[in-house]
């Protein structure tokens, strides 16, 4: 079994750890990751579907970020189901050499191909709770970084409590003994903790529990690096909760998965909007939408995410 060092963020001493073990929410992964910062302008998005160019080929790898800007691209903006021939939760996210996703379900590296994104130019997989339309793509990307990309670089996984358990179950689901098979890279699991914050390479993470039942804590994240501040929501009902990742940000990328249905542990447009005050982030993206607002998308005033659609912060 191979072994990683991570380093203590309080004592600053080096400690060997497992490559197969949690890393606690206070030490540093060598990793460089850094989300940037700046402005958002309505004309940097870009949307996209399945029949523009940047989805029906992916022969190059998809345009990296410039210096000093953040690029986002909405690989996945639907719901569990694929309401509207949407792929499921995964959003990636370039700041020039510092590359991550928010979320990986299971039709993610569909669309990382389409996308021309190789799973070897993603450093840190962030996941908000463990739904298979959040985290099940998981067991894909990594077989993909083994076998295609030819992966020789750490990747860090983090997320909830109960991560790395249940993505090893998945692997072997899928494929019986892939979660004990010795890799040319690395795999850090990080188990957040609800209400610390979490350094991984440049990358701030503070996690914050919300409402919504997936067998373990689900969390809203709130990512800091280089001065830019991007809030998710994970999935969610209404909760105060979510004001916390949000104060101050410079993008709120949350999910709305009704119009005005009320469903346990979702939130829809009407919610939503009666607290947009309470938010108090610069901009609002919805997505994880289901068919009921995806009929109504012309009665919606923030920004609405699409499959393939581009931001650049």
């Amino acid at each position: 079994m191979s072994e990683c060092c991570v380093k203590n963020d309080a004592t600053g001493l080096a400690a060997i750890r497992t490559k197969t073990e949690p890393i606690k929410t206070n030490d540093i992964v060598p990793l460089n990751l850094c989300v940037g910062d700046g402005s958002s302008k309505n004309e940097h998005a870009r949307p996209g579907n399945l029949d523009s160019p940047g989805w029906k080929v992916a022969v190059h790898d998809a345009e990296p970020a410039k210096r000093g800007e953040v690029r986002l691209r909405f690989l996945g903006s639907g719901d569990n189901f694929g309401s509207g021939g949407r792929f499921q939760a995964c959003i990636h996210i370039d700041a020039g050499a510092n590359r991550f996703l928010l979320d990986c379900g299971a039709s993610s590296l569909i669309a990382m191909k389409r996308a021309g994104i190789s799973t070897a130019a993603v450093d840190v997989i962030l996941i908000s709770h463990l739904h298979g339309d959040h985290f099940g793509g998981i067991p894909f990307f990594i077989l993909d970084a083994q076998l295609i990309s030819r992966r020789e670089a750490p990747l860090v996984i983090a997320g909830p409590p109960g991560l790395t358990q249940r993505v090893k179950e998945a692997m072997e689901v899928f494929y019986p003994g892939s979660s004990a098979v010795e890799r040319k890279f690395r795999i850090d699991y990080v188990e957040l903790a609800e209400g610390e914050s979490a350094t991984i390479g440049g990358l701030t993470v503070f996690p914050v529990r919300v409402i919504h039942g997936s067998g373990a804590p689900s969390y809203a994240l709130r990512v800091e690096c280089a001065g830019r501040i991007i809030a998710y929501s994970g999935d969610t009902e209404w909760t105060a909760a979510l004001c916390t990742v949000t104060d101050g940000a410079d993008l709120f990328i949350c999910e709305s998965y009704f119009f005005e249905k009320q469903m346990k542990n979702h939130i829809n447009y009407r919610t939503l909007m009666a607290h947009r005050a309470e938010l108090k982030c610069k901009r609002l993206i919805l997505t994880h939408m289901g068919e009921e607002i995806l009929s109504r998308l012309e009665e919606i005033e923030p920004e609405v995410a699409e499959d393939g659609m581009e931001v650049i912060l």
